[in-house]
């Protein structure tokens, strides 16, 4: 079973220099096989960092040539977004974002959008059953 949680291990957090950051691991049994790790800026969660066991960079560089992604290491990269969009969403914001260009090319793949210098998920793509509006829809 894979499991996506954040830890309170202060080292990892401090590493990436952003007050308030989170670092949410990904482990299959007791293996270590991911990370993400986001920040609160403005009203969003900043993607920082993210990282997979396998052997490809999820960072792209543009213009140079990778493997493509197989459905199954797409599927826990998306593990992985939604585990971020769930912290996001319990802490009121509505979206993820992403500044590092070299992700750009893999997130798109996830409803991500550009917008100015960001690429952004709004949230209610991906979580638009949970939403209280929704909610309050079905009862009317």
């Amino acid at each position: 079973m894979i499991t996506v949680k954040p830890t309170d291990n202060a080292e990892l957090i401090n590493q990436y220099g952003r007050e308030n950051a989170a670092y949410l691991i990904m482990r299959e049994e007791q293996q270590e096989i991911g990370y993400i790790a986001i920040a609160p800026f403005k009203s969003t969660y900043e993607i920082i960092d993210m990282s997979l066991s396998i052997d490809k960079p999820l960072r792209r560089e543009e213009g140079k040539v990778y493997a493509p992604f197989t459905t199954n290491e797409l599927g826990l990269v998306e593990i992985l977004i939604r585990a971020a969009g769930s912290y996001a969403f319990n802490k009121d914001c509505w979206s993820l974002s992403v500044k590092d260009k070299s992700y750009f090319d893999l997130l798109k793949k996830f409803e991500f959008v550009p917008t100015g210098d960001f690429l952004v998920l709004y949230l209610n793509k991906i979580f638009s059953n949970t939403c209280c509006c929704n909610a309050k829809k079905a009862s009317e």
